[in-house]
């Protein structure tokens, strides 16, 4: 892929500036999240029974605040952001090997925090391998374990996988 020199520019201004902007003004707890309010209130509701869902499946356009809820929810579930927390771009690493391994690590109780969470982004470029492997987590999770799947196509979700998640559809705002 070839850059023109505006994009250049564009890119070297926008680092320069602190990072993207979506990442500068990210919300990172329930209350800031704009435009969700029904998401937000059934999550934060499920959250507080006894019985929390282990896996979320969130849906929806880009940019509608995915992998940001994840984030949020990893946290108000107990999990250590630089110890308990994976997030993995699936588009890049949506392979069998490294999905197994990371699914593995999660097994064990978290350094600190009281949880571990995986947010699987693109979640719908997975191998099929890959989400057999997840289905085996998603069926008898640890106590401790968590994972947020991200998409913008629900169709390309394993019927399997959906009916072991808690699904939420955001909308654009």
């Amino acid at each position: 892929m070839t850059l023109t020199e505006e994009q250049i520019v564009q890119r070297v201004v926008t680092t320069l500036q602190g990072g993207p902007l979506h990442t500068k003004w990210r919300p990172t707890t329930f209350d800031a999240v704009v435009g969700q309010d029904h998401i937000v209130k059934s999550i934060q509701h499920q959250l507080k029974s006894k019985d929390r869902p282990h896996t979320f499946l969130l849906l929806g356009p880009s940019g509608t605040g995915k992998t940001t809820l994840a984030r949020i929810i990893a946290k108000e579930i107990g999990c250590d952001p630089h110890l308990g927390l994976i997030e993995l771009d699936a588009a890049r690493h949506g392979d069998i090997e490294t999905l197994k391994d990371t699914i593995d690590s999660m097994e064990y109780m978290p350094q600190r925090g009281e949880s571990k969470m995986l947010i699987l982004d693109e979640c719908h470029v997975v191998s099929t391998k890959a989400w057999q492997s997840l289905l085996k987590m998603t069926e008898e999770p640890a106590p401790h374990v968590y994972f947020a799947l991200c998409t913008t196509e629900e169709s390309k979700v394993p019927a399997t996988i959906k009916t072991r998640a808690t699904s939420y559809t955001l909308k654009p705002v």
